[in-house]
């Protein structure tokens, strides 16, 4: 009987992280809200306000509908709102599905350094423990921006392999760090809190977001779950791998972790070096997009005169390639329809996701003409730029080309307040009435000085009728 050899050896140890883990607690519990810059204080609100967006309009989905329908037999009575129940719930549950719902519509904000979207890991995790917990609005703010700036960290010192979607992966140290916050932990134990919860990741494939799997939505609804679930674990008195970041991140779902991404906490937020997004897909398709709206915008072409399309991209943004996706989920995750749809309808907005649109034959055909290559050189630029070329070729012969490294929404190409406001009220309508909107909008501005969580949670919990009891 033959015998393989170990993942870790002796010859092959884990990577030493407990002194990241260290490092993250202590900045964790020592973090001081009030000490901050007003310009971080003012991007995290604007974090929280796009991130509450995304979880309000998917909690329209029917399927998140359905989750949230069974609060009573899966989440029990509790504090916590689950987005459009008029009771509340278990923080754990009411994280669940709220963390669900926000990263359904691919338009949550994300994090290039953390390869990863770190606030909807984190926030509905925060806001359902600090509901439980009676936490003031500056202590939840506090929590998510400590939790936001672990998860970047940890996202930075890990390579994943290749078959791993990101969701539900390290950004649960993130989420951990926040919670632990949360219950006045010290550092000792908030390290103990990150160690247990990356040791509760899942199995995050990424051909589940390319076969169109809404498995892969609940990736980041049981990342938030989980982190609840291990500080109370913490709490009962159950212990993390000492090594945690270094045997799961950089051997288990990881093929290396490079400690040492922690030297500048404090100094340096990364919550200031996010995107938010304009377009309902995965980043990664967002430079080939507007390649391709360029070219649009400056040649007048028809689509059918169209021969062949070749994107030049960056790994690992060529997983990719697949031409034919079977959903609306499915094509989020696919930079052969995103272009094909942008080139034949113009359009990456929500809509371009339905199933007529997934359907379009003239979409699909397009799509089969589009190949994905890696440029190296592109790979390099990483993570700072996030570039892509776009090269169409017509029936004529003539070859159209566009490169854009920058995509809009970045922190390098911001959008504008007016817009990311318009984006909240857009998706926020979806779910709840226009009064509750505007509730919402000035409510978060002022979260940090509210005693509690009480009043957010009323306004999502039973839209345009909170008003009256407010008065």
């Amino acid at each position: 009987m033959s015998s393989s050899k170990p993942l870790i050896s002796a010859s092959n140890p884990v990577v030493k992280s407990s002194n990241d883990i260290h490092a993250l607690a202590e900045f964790t519990h020592g973090l001081t809200y009030e000490d901050l810059d007003p310009r971080i204080k003012l991007q995290t609100q604007r974090v929280l306000r796009d991130t509450l967006g995304t979880v309000v309009a998917g909690a329209s989905l029917p399927e998140i509908q359905a989750l949230a329908n069974q609060v009573e037999t899966l989440g029990g009575p509790g504090a916590s709102t689950v987005i459009g129940q008029s009771t509340g719930t278990s923080p754990r549950f009411a994280a669940l599905v709220n963390g669900t719902g926000g990263v359904s519509l691919e338009l949550d904000e994300g994090s290039q350094f953390a390869i990863n979207h770190p606030s909807i890991h984190i926030m509905p995790a925060a806001m359902a423990l600090a509901e439980e917990n009676g936490s003031t609005g500056e202590e939840f703010l506090a929590a998510l921006l400590a939790g936001y700036e672990v998860a970047v960290r940890v996202g930075r010192a890990t390579k994943l392999r290749d078959a791993v979607h990101p969701f539900g992966t390290h950004a649960i140290v993130g989420a951990a760090a926040a919670c632990s916050r949360l219950l006045g932990m010290g550092a000792s134990q908030i390290g103990e809190s990150m160690a247990l919860a990356a040791g509760l990741t899942i199995a995050s494939s990424q051909t589940a977001a390319n076969a169109g799997a809404s498995v892969r939505n609940l990736f980041t609804g049981f990342t938030n779950h989980n982190a609840i679930l291990a500080v109370r674990l913490v709490q009962a008195g159950f212990t993390g791998e000492p090594e945690a970041l270094g045997s799961i991140f950089g051997e288990v779902l990881g093929e290396n972790y490079k400690p040492g991404q922690t030297g500048d906490l404090g100094q340096v937020f990364y919550i200031e070096r996010n995107y938010f997004k304009l377009y309902a897909c995965s980043r990664w398709n967002h430079a080939p997009i507007e390649a391709a709206a360029a070219i649009q915008s400056s040649t007048d072409f028809d689509p059918n005169d169209v021969e062949k399309v070749t994107v030049w991209t960056y790994d690992p943004a060529t997983r990719l390639n697949w031409q034919e996706p079977v959903n609306g989920y499915a094509a989020k995750h696919s930079i052969p329809y995103n272009v094909a749809v942008r080139i034949v309808l113009g359009s990456n907005d929500l809509e371009a996701y339905s199933d007529d649109a997934v359907a379009d034959p003239q979409v699909r055909e397009m799509a089969q003409r589009v190949a994905i290559k890696e440029d190296p050189s592109f790979t390099a630029m990483l993570p700072d730029v996030r570039p892509a070329r776009v090269e169409i070729e017509l029936s004529s012969g003539e070859k159209l080309q566009e490169t854009v490294e920058r995509p809009r929404g970045g922190y390098d190409r911001p959008l504008s307040e007016d817009e990311l406001g318009n984006k909240f009220r857009r998706l926020a309508e979806i779910t709840l009435p226009t009064e509750s909107v505007r509730e919402l909008e000035a409510l978060l501005p002022d979260l940090h000085g509210q005693t509690s969580l009480e009043l957010l949670g009323r306004i999502l919990r039973r839209g345009g009728e909170v008003q009256a009891d407010i008065d």
